[in-house]
């Protein structure tokens, strides 16, 4: 059964909630169960760009090996500084080699780590330098992000994503797969269900998979968008295969 008490999850919604993770985003075969890199905005930026419609690879694979050949370059265990992926926009193959890493944004414009670089050179010029800049994001910001050919507001929200900060989208992703867990238990539950119901039982199936809340939102914000993200037409679909 349902309950209206905000601060306790009851054992009928736990089992529910971990049997959707099970089935959709289980942490033995999803790749994304991550907590995100809070205070590290080079990081959270290179992850946000190279995993855009490309497979996010293990712990020395992918995205993850892209953004250790950084930390390596950089010698430094905080990388909270924009203006370092900025200055790049002035030999952009340059982070190409330091990252070993030609992958071409959607739309095949430019390389990611171009992308990467005038991304950061964007950001940098709406007064956005570290990750406690990101902490209020405005419409002004979002705009001229995704204005740069290859990104959009995916990138945009996975970045967010990983320094911490959720939009209203973001939450509505969480909302939403929580509300398709607790369904078969009340009629109408998902407009019963507050955000701050559903950091709850999130909260609650975190802590009964030995994981943090970070991990598992990140886990669940991926799912939800790629389950929601609109399928490409079969005709387009074989133009692509043809070439």
């Amino acid at each position: 059964m349902y309950s209206s008490v905000t601060d306790i999850c009851t054992a009928d919604e736990l089992e529910a909630i971990l049997l959707l993770i099970e089935s959709s985003a289980p942490q033995s075969r999803s790749p994304h169960w991550t907590p995100g890199w809070r205070g590290e905005s080079e990081v959270a930026l290179l992850d946000a760009v190279f995993s855009a419609r490309a497979p996010y690879g293990g712990p020395t694979s992918g995205v993850r090996a892209v953004i250790s050949r950084w930390r390596s370059h950089r010698g430094d265990n905080r990388l909270d500084d924009l203006t370092t992926l900025a200055e790049l926009t002035t030999d952009p193959d340059s982070l190409v080699e330091i990252l070993s890493n030609r992958q071409l944004v959607p739309g095949n414009s430019r390389t990611k780590g171009a992308a990467v670089a005038v991304a950061a050179h964007t950001l940098v010029s709406l007064g956005l330098f570290c990750s406690a800049d990101f902490e209020q994001p405005t419409e002004e910001q979002f705009d001229a992000f995704r204005a740069i050919p290859g990104l959009g507001e995916t990138t945009w929200e996975c970045m967010l994503m990983h320094l911490g900060v959720r939009t209203d989208k973001a939450v509505g992703h969480l909302h939403s797969f929580v509300a398709d867990a607790l369904e078969p238990l009340h009629q109408n539950l998902a407009a019963e269900i507050t955000e701050d119901r559903c950091a709850v039982v999130l909260g609650a199936a975190a802590e009964a998979l030995g994981t943090n809340l970070a991990s598992l939102e990140h886990a669940v914000w991926r799912y939800q968008h790629k389950l929601r993200r609109p399928k490409r037409r079969q005709s387009e679909v074989a133009l692509r295969s043809a070439g």
